[in-house]
């Protein structure tokens, strides 16, 4: 696993934002599905949907750092 944080810093800005973007929005998907015990909003749907445009989106960035 140690090779993984020797090839992180040597990819590219936009694999790294890409990583980054992708974390924070689980984070947001996340919060969302915390949320979703306020009945105003549709919490749930929106939070499992937050997480799965996520993960879909974080495909090319980890499928860039883990390829060898």
């Amino acid at each position: 696993m140690k090779w993984v944080f020797k090839k992180f810093p040597k990819e590219s800005l936009k694999v790294i934002y890409s990583i980054i973007f992708t974390k924070f929005l689980f984070g947001v998907g996340l919060g969302a599905l915390i949320a979703h015990y306020w009945p105003v909003y549709n919490w749930e749907f929106y939070g499992w949907l937050i997480i799965i445009i996520s993960l879909i989106l974080a495909i090319p960035g980890i499928y860039s750092l883990f390829s060898k």
